[in-house]
């Protein structure tokens, strides 16, 4: 009976933290062994949780332009300790990105540090 119960428990505290179990893997897509840098012009910007994203116009070190997704931190993480606000990148400003791309070669980026036009250089996961 202790021996059912005991497996009755398990598996619902398994159930139960299950959603944890779909860990956050931080930077395991990208190839952190280069890092990258590339300017464009930002087409999008997502203000969302768990993370920001800037959609935007990148020039890569072949010269190709391609629209490219581009990751930032949480929005808890940005503003309390990065100084973002929702305006600080807007649609059609300039921007250089410095970061990881993907390791399966799509247009996605984790960055690292992002300049705008104005100079300005704010950590993008801070």
């Amino acid at each position: 009976m202790i021996r059912k119960l005991s497996g009755a428990l398990a598996t619902v505290a398994l159930m139960l933290c299950a959603s944890l179990l779909y860990a956050h893997h931080g930077l395991a897509e990208f190839d952190t062994t280069h890092t990258v840098k590339m300017y464009g012009k930002a087409t999008r910007v997502e203000w969302i949780n768990p993370h920001a994203f800037i959609y935007a116009d990148m020039v890569d070190d072949t010269g190709k332009v391609q629209n490219w997704k581009l990751e930032l931190g949480s929005l808890g993480m940005l503003t309390k300790y990065g100084h973002w606000t929702k305006d600080t990148v807007k649609r059609g400003d300039k921007i250089t990105v410095q970061g990881f791309k993907a390791k399966d070669g799509t247009a996605y980026f984790s960055v690292g540090r992002i300049w705008l036009r104005n100079g300005q250089s704010l950590e993008g996961k801070p």
